[in-house]
């Protein structure tokens, strides 16, 4: 344990102002107060310690635009703190303080910007409060609040003696094989079966990594978050603990990073996948300039280094690759640049996902690259009834897929984690292939269905009528199909199913259909 006492000038200690009101939003992007740090007074050291006089000031930005979502809220902490160097781990730390105020008051430990204990101090009260941190970087800043109203309101001044600080670490003693943990975004979580077809290749790593693909899973306990998942099975056991729209800088500010932190043990491996939200300039809660990128990426991964865990940055997933698509990609671009950069000049092991995701995309037939991300036509699926075409996120083949890249990638790095690929074989013709008629919400509908094929991880159905006229063609992933009638087609239709494995595809199967001339549907269709 080290303690520090404060009866004689330490050098780490500094006043905080924020004298200067916020820029606001300046080209686009919100720039917060600026900090001005000055030297503790002399004054403020006696026979009990460190004075402290400290206040919270919580700032609303204005809204861009009228969008809610690019109010950036900040808490700036003013007047005194000190900070000790540290590893960046887990600490368990005692403070002993003074009451100065005239009454007593609650008031609120901050750690590096982390509400982390409340205490009560009456006038002249010497007590030690005690509260266990997780750090994100290598120093401890502690100041304190007072607490008025609510838990992140605007306080006036409260004033403390800060006696001595004494801390130490905090043993992790998981004594079983290492763990995986997954600190990501959306293209990375694990979906609700409600939210088919969208998923994230996270859930999908167990199927990889687990012998024969047998796995079990269940709610993280760890984690308040009703997505994070722990899978476990004949293989390392795996926390998904990666949540939709979060980058490095809202994942560590919700303190969702240091829960993750708080669950590792030596030799346990994160995998990082962030870039999609911090390149967001319009959200100010979540955007992270490019010429930072580095400076967070590397408060990353030395935290985790510095438990004695390994730390494995994964690039940012491609974006839909057809049409404006495109700019969405280019965008993005320069994170995993960043990444790649960072990665190569401090040698910690990466993942290119972006760049070996890209390339299995390239390897498709360009008209069928939908197959792999969030696209699906109107009334496929419960939750996108009218449709979606979504750039960014993907569905359950693109979420197996890069889980397979990842799986591949990281039993290369370390060979303990075992790669179970699943045979890979050429798809097989589908059978039993149906058509129905429905009376649906435009007239005569068809309900296509035939039995799942082997090995195949999806499907390409095309309407035509029976001179060969193309009339659409869907790109899907399960082996159901509900069709409607469009303007000008023929009552005479033709369905053509293939079924495909990445590139290779299977001989076709057909199945003729007379849709009714009136809204009533015959008995013997099809």
């Amino acid at each position: 344990m080290t303690t520090i006492i404060f009866t004689q000038p330490y050098e780490h200690a500094f006043v905080r102002d924020y004298p200067n009101e916020a820029a606001g939003w300046v080209d686009g992007v919100y720039e917060r107060r600026v900090p001005e740090l000055s030297p503790v007074p002399e004054e403020a050291y006696g026979s009990d310690g460190l004075a402290f006089a400290t206040r919270r000031l919580v700032e609303e930005s204005d809204t861009l635009n009228g969008d809610p979502n690019t109010i950036a809220r900040t808490s700036y902490f003013i007047g005194t703190a000190i900070t000790v160097p540290a590893q960046s781990k887990g600490y368990r730390i005692t403070a002993e303080v003074v009451g100065t105020d005239e009454i007593g008051r609650a008031f609120r430990a901050i750690v590096n910007g982390q509400d982390v204990a409340q205490f009560t101090l009456l006038p002249d009260q010497r007590r030690e409060i005690a509260f266990d941190v997780q750090l994100t970087r290598r120093d401890i800043e502690l100041t304190f609040v007072p607490v008025e109203g609510r838990d992140d309101a605007t306080t006036g001044w409260g004033e403390l003696t800060l006696a001595q600080l004494s801390y130490e670490p905090i043993a992790q003693n998981r004594t079983d094989r290492p763990h995986i943990f997954i600190a990501a975004d959306s293209t990375v979580q694990t979906y609700f079966a409600e939210e088919a077809p969208q998923a994230g290749w996270g859930e999908w790593l167990a199927w990889f990594l687990m012998n024969d693909h047998r796995f079990s899973y269940e709610h993280d306990v760890a984690s308040t978050v009703p997505q994070a998942r722990v899978f476990t099975g004949d293989g390392p056991t795996i926390h998904n603990r990666a949540l939709g729209g979060r980058g490095l800088r809202s994942y560590l500010d919700e303190h969702r990073f240091h829960k993750l932190l708080g669950s590792l043990a030596p030799n346990d491996v994160v995998l990082i996948q962030f870039g999609i939200n911090d390149e967001s300039k319009t959200r100010p809660m979540r955007y992270i300039p490019l010429d930072e990128y580095a400076a967070w990426l590397d408060r990353y991964v030395i935290s985790v280094a510095d438990r004695g865990a390994r730390p494995v940055l994964v690039t940012a997933i491609p974006q839909y690759p057809l049409g404006d698509g495109v700019a969405v990609g280019e965008a993005l671009d320069p994170y995993a640049d960043v990444t790649r950069t960072y990665a190569a000049e401090y040698d910690v092991p990466l993942i290119d996902l972006r760049k070996l995701a890209g390339e299995y995309l390239a390897a498709l037939p360009e008209e069928n690259v939908d197959a792999v991300f969030l696209r699906a036509s109107a009334l496929q699926y419960p939750r996108h009834l009218d449709g979606i075409r979504d750039r960014v996120h993907i569905g359950t083949t693109g979420a197996k897929a890069y889980a397979r890249i990842v799986a591949r990638e990281l039993g290369a790095l370390y060979p303990e984690f075992a790669f179970h690929d699943e045979e890979q074989g050429s798809p097989e013709p589908v059978e039993n292939l149906t058509a129905d008629g429905v009376t649906g919400i435009i007239g005569a509908e068809v309900n296509l269905s035939w039995t799942a094929s082997p090995h195949a991880n999806y499907y390409v159905v095309e309407k035509t009528n029976a001179e060969g006229r193309v009339y659409n063609r869907e790109v899907i992933i399960k082996p159901e199909y509900h069709d409607l009638p469009l303007p000008g087609q023929s009552r005479h239709v033709v369905y053509t199913v293939t079924a495909w494995r990445d590139a290779v595809v299977t001989e076709p199967r057909r199945i003729a259909v007379t849709i009714p001339a009136s809204d009533d549907i015959c008995a013997d269709l099809g």
